[in-house]
């Protein structure tokens, strides 16, 4: 009897070794846990973070799965609690295709926990960690679930529950009854990207993880899901309206190194103008206070997420974090005031100061037919300023470090790791884990977690 897709996603994830991995995937991964992993402690003490902490400390504050800042939970609380340390404050690394997108990394949460439960070698580790992104990935690069109003976290039904059943060690038919279940039961809408975001945009991850993993431990209990829910009567497809056409027998598990990894505490789409507005800035020195105008030519995409198209206004109300990090007005007038977005440009206190909100008005985004054909293998961006003197000064990027034509270096990791962990690791602490994780082939997820649960939680963060 054939295999059914749900089927065979499950095999692909389960027949993975080590060794299938390419060397340019075996020199990225590290890159990119190391990245996840800063993500995860820049995220400790957040106001929705502190939210979710109390949560998991309420409902399981014990359990076998240490846990990320101290304490302990269960399987499902873990993961939860993990992946939305990874995705809250939005400078993980993600796939871009030419009408879909997702945060690759919103994976990781998932994947670290079952590989704390399975105690898992480095090996093992970076091995689920190409599994989860290459799933993903191929979802994002051969089907269109964002273009049928499904959010990018709709994967992780599939992608979580593969990766994280090959760490436990559980078989075929379990994994692929747990990706069925989530499949059926947990599909989220691209709303949650729409104007005015909330802070469930940096939640829905979690979320997603949470609903995964209980799907998983119910199916190891024996509980069936329906297998046929891609191609079956009333299945993914029909609400696609066209087949998921993958041949998973065929596909390899090098998509890490075709993952994004941003610089800025900004959507994905919006990174490449921010290159260039500061580029541009720097090379020209640009008085911020003299700027009468903001020009940004972007491909469809970057207009539709954060320019004012698809997903809505950018320009109007925008006074948190998560209207902020996906309003391009916003995000090119702070650039050019400040020289940097990261932490420190996305406090509510600064969002509301009144050189930036002035600014972010002179601020106009144009989609660009060329800079449209061109992406996502360029990534195109033009910036045009015009100041009080009458001058027009342009400049224009076709990469940006990060992108996979650019990748990050080790030093990049290391370099954004620091600045995103320097205010909450101890010196020892930040030394330890870049020593692990550079060499993770011959390190343990044990002693990762020796580190990352000793962390001491911070309090008053600002953000």
């Amino acid at each position: 009897m054939a295999q059914t897709k749900v089927e065979q996603i499950a095999a692909y994830a389960l027949r993975a070794k080590y060794e299938d991995l390419s060397a340019e995937s075996r020199k990225q991964i590290p890159v990119h846990i190391l990245d996840s992993v800063g993500c995860q402690i820049a995220a400790l003490g957040a106001v929705p973070v502190n939210a979710c902490r109390e949560q998991v400390q309420e409902f399981a504050g014990e359990g076998a799965v240490p846990l990320i800042a101290g304490g302990r939970s269960n399987p499902v609380y873990a993961a939860f609690w993990h992946t939305v340390l990874v995705r809250y404050v939005d400078i993980m690394d993600n796939i871009m295709a030419p009408t879909e997108t997702a945060h690759t990394a919103d994976n990781f949460g998932g994947v670290l926990t079952a590989a704390q439960i399975a105690d898992a070698s480095g090996k093992d580790l970076m091995l689920a960690v190409a599994v989860s992104w290459s799933i993903q990935s191929l979802l994002v690069e051969k089907a269109n679930f964002m273009t049928k109003g499904f959010d990018h976290t709709t994967q992780l039904a599939y992608s979580v529950p593969a990766a994280a059943g090959k760490l436990l060690g559980w078989g075929q038919e379990t994994v692929a009854n747990a990706i069925a279940m989530a499949a059926a039961s947990d599909a989220s809408f691209a709303g949650i990207r729409s104007k005015p975001l909330s802070m469930w945009k940096g939640l829905a991850s979690g979320q997603s993880t949470f609903s995964a993993f209980n799907a998983l431990y119910l199916a190891k209990r024996g509980i069936k899901g329906p297998l046929a829910i891609i191609e079956g009567p009333q299945g993914v497809e029909n609400l696609l309206g066209k087949p998921i056409d993958i041949d998973w027998s065929k596909e390899n598990y090098d998509w890490v190194p075709q993952s994004t990894i941003k610089k800025f505490v900004a959507m994905i789409h919006t990174q490449s103008a921010i290159e260039c507005i500061l580029e541009l800035v720097q090379e020209q020195k640009i008085d911020p206070q003299k700027i009468t105008a903001i020009k940004a030519d972007v491909p469809q995409m970057t207009y539709d997420f954060s320019g004012g198209g698809l997903y809505g206004n950018a320009l109007g109300g925008i006074t948190t974090k998560e209207q902020a990090d996906h309003s391009l007005p916003y995000l090119l007038a702070v650039a050019a005031l400040d020289g940097q977005v990261l932490q420190p440009q996305l406090t509510s206190e600064r969002i509301q100061r009144e050189d930036v909100q002035s600014l972010m008005k002179k601020v106009t985004i144009k989609p660009d037919d060329e800079f449209t054909k061109r992406y996502p293998k360029d990534f195109c961006s033009r910036i045009t300023i015009t100041t009080t003197d009458g001058k027009s000064l342009t400049h224009e990027i076709s990469s940006y470090p990060g992108m996979p034509s650019h990748p990050f270096t080790w030093e990049d990791a290391v370099d954004k790791f620091d600045r995103l962990t320097r205010d909450v690791l101890t010196p020892e602490q930040s030394a330890k884990i870049k020593m692990i994780v550079k060499d993770l082939e011959h390190h343990t997820t044990r002693e990762l977690f020796s580190v990352l649960a000793q962390i001491s939680y911070p309090k008053n963060r600002k953000f």
